[in-house]
This record gives C-alpha cells, structure tokens and sequence, in this order.
C-alpha cells in the first residue's frame, strides 16, 4: 500500500472526528512526537475503521510501521497547528462546537439507552407468535444438462436438441460416460463449469416446468428430457430437503437484535417527544405539500 494512500486513510479519519486522540490511559508507546505519542490504543484505532485489505495490510510488521510512521507525521501537522495559535481561531471554535454538539447528542443517546434490553422470555414469545416466518420451505438440489434452443427455431432443431439427450441420457445410465462429465462437455448452461450443479433451490426459483421434474424426481434419478423457454433439459436430482422449522436457537440472536433496535427506536421516538414538551421547536420552514391521491 502506498504511503500516500497511508496519509489519505489518516486525513479522512482526523477529518471525521475519528483520529487517534492521546489516551488517557497506560498503552505501549509506539512513536514519540515532540510531547505527544502514538500507542497501540491509537493504533487499535484506526485499524477498527479501516477496509479488511487496509486491516490485513496494517497487521503485517511493515504495513504496522508504515501506518505508525504516517501518524506520526500527522502528529506534527496537530503540533504546528497547536504552537500557531490555530485554537484561537473562530473557523476552530466553530468546528469544536459543531463537535460537541454531535458528541453530546451521541452520549445522551448511548445513555438513554443503556438500560434498554430483551431477555429471553421476549425473543420466545415473538418466536412463538411468528413460528411460521421461521419455516424453512422444501427443496431439492439439482444438475442439469442444457441443449439451448432458441425460441425463434423450427420444430427440427427443438426434436434434435431432445433426440441428443435422449441418447446422452442412455449413455450416462449406462455408465459411458458421468453425468459431470457429459454437463462439462455438452451443456449450453454456465453450470457446466461445476458439472451442471444448480445447489439447493426452493419452488418457484426455476421456471415451472423445470421446476415439476426437479420436486417430481426421486434422488439419483435422471428425468426424461423436459422444455422449457430456454431448451431441453436433463435433470440428475442429488438431495432433497422437507419442509423445516428453524429452530429457536438458531435465530435467538438475530431475533434479539431485532427486538433491541425495535426497543431503542421506541424510548428514542419516546424521548423525542417528551424533549419537544420541554424545549421548544420551530422549524422555520415550509409544511410538506400533500398530494392529492387524483392528481398526477
């Protein structure tokens, strides 16, 4: 990773309220600056806001020295900036007050919802209530081999595409050759990279009448060949999956952060209007024109 590219992570970061502030606490001291320092906490940091190339890079001994040496350098525009009086400037004042504003605002959120949790008992209930958004739907999983024909030609090239597979399919049944094979060879579909393998998949994913042979095939069976609006098809049916409940347990903690964000957004949206009651709001600004249901 270039250093320029270094200092442009740095910049963003600082430039977001989001750079390596001193610690107030004890860490292992990385780079001194005049009277300031780079620890691992600040280190720590910036890693935590970085892209997962920039994180791997940084983890390595020389990204880590190379990002250290760039915060660095950024100390010394902090240290000029300081001992030039720039704190004493109004753009400064301005910026720190916009500052203190967004962290108060932030704090008091993270304050106010501290105490908001959901036990176990409320993820049960909801389970209970909505089991059925839980079912898992049947689904078979599949491989095909495609004869493309297009919907323009005539009934010669639809017969022949289906007298192929019925040949290719007696030679697969007869051990001539492996469906995997015949599907890297002949197949007209990009699955044929992986033998003509389509995964898992639910009814209603493919069209209809790819779909009735694939649900209607017992598993390690070849269908006849079957038309569709993309060609003739075989299809060798590898597993199948019944219809399924997923578990408590598997969604309990999604199912609880849902329930959380549900739970803030309520004591936030509370709040606000308690808020409103007790500071007085005006926006200074036109009320959002309605639009008749007729009009267009």
């Amino acid at each position: 990773m270039k250093r320029k590219t270094i200092i442009a992570i740095l910049m963003a970061m600082s430039l977001s309220g989001a750079a390596y502030a001193q610690k107030a606490n004890s860490d292992e001291v990385l780079a001194k600056i005049g009277d300031q320092v780079v620890t691992q906490a600040d280190v720590d940091e910036v890693m935590a806001t970085a892209q997962p190339d920039q994180r791997a890079y940084f983890s390595s001994p020389e990204g880590k020295r190379a990002l250290v040496e760039d915060m660095s350098d950024s100390v010394l525009f902090y240290l000029w900036g300081r001992d030039n009086k720039l704190t004493e400037t109004e753009k400064y004042k301005e910026t720190m007050a916009q500052l203190e504003k967004r962290v108060l605002a932030a704090m008091a959120m993270e304050k106010i919802l501290s105490t908001v949790k959901v036990d176990d008992s409320e993820v049960q209930a909801f389970y209970d209530e909505h089991k059925a958004a839980f079912v898992v739907p049947e689904s078979v999983k599949a491989s095909h081999i495609l004869i493309q024909v297009s919907k323009d030609a005539g009934n010669d090239l639809w017969k022949k595409a289906q007298k192929d597979l019925v040949t290719l399919r007696k030679d697969i049944l007869a051990g001539k050759v492996s469906f995997e094979d015949a599907a890297k060879n002949r197949s007209d579909c990009p699955s044929k990279a992986d033998g003509g393998n389509l995964g898992f998949f639910t009814k209603g994913q493919m069209v209809p009448e790819f779909d009735e042979v694939a649900f209607s095939t017992k598993v390690g069976d070849i269908s006849a060949p079957v038309k569709t609006q993309f060609g003739y098809h075989i299809v060798k049916v590898t597993d199948k999956k019944d219809q399924s409940t997923r578990s408590i347990d598997e969604v309990k903690e999604d199912l609880r952060q849902q329930l959380l964000q549900k739970k803030q957004r309520d004591v936030l949206q509370e709040y606000v209007e308690k808020l409103h009651k007790q500071y007085e709001v005006t926006i200074l600004l036109p009320e959002k024109e309605t639009v008749s249901p007729d009009k267009k």
